[in-house]
């Protein structure tokens, strides 16, 4: 996760987010999954054409950020619309893995753990967990304004156990 400010900046996400997705499919090309695919690719055209600037994607920018003060499993919307997106790279992975051999599979899962230490786990760089931000990234934390925060009152009243 990053802080709010450092989200803002990186808007081309949601296109290479996007052209991923649609090169997954070019390489798998399971008709089924077109739909799905132009849905995903639907979402990701209107955040990034309204980056920062609807309510709907300040509220996208908030939620995803370290800076969001508020409970993130209640907020339904935002959960549902993460779940789909990570749907999408899920099955576009197995249907692109169910064309690989057992060794370039596992060569593969192989390089992205070790991406993944290497990146995510990384305290030098900004991605980080509520639990272990890093102080040169906590510096970046700042309170959300409410138009930064875009809240849906009866969503915050949802209880979450």
């Amino acid at each position: 996760m990053l802080p709010r400010k450092d989200l803002v900046a990186v808007r081309y996400y949601f296109l290479l987010d996007a052209a991923c997705a649609a090169i997954a499919y070019y390489i798998h090309q399971a008709d089924y999954f077109f739909p799905i695919l132009i849905l995903q690719q639907w979402q990701h055209i209107l955040y990034f054409s309204t980056w920062d600037k609807s309510a709907a994607a300040k509220r996208v920018i908030s939620w995803s950020s370290l800076d969001w003060d508020r409970g993130r499993w209640n907020q339904i919307d935002l959960v549902l619309g993460t779940a789909f997106d990570m749907g999408v790279h899920i099955a576009n992975t197995y249907l692109i893995g169910a064309m690989l051999s057992y060794s370039s599979l596992i060569t593969g899962i192989l390089i992205t753990l070790a991406l993944y230490q290497m990146v995510i786990m990384s305290n030098r760089l900004a991605w980080a967990a509520r639990g272990s931000i890093p102080a040169w990234v906590e510096k970046r934390i700042k309170p959300l304004t409410a138009e930064q925060r875009q809240e849906i009152l009866w969503l915050d009243q949802l209880k979450v156990k």
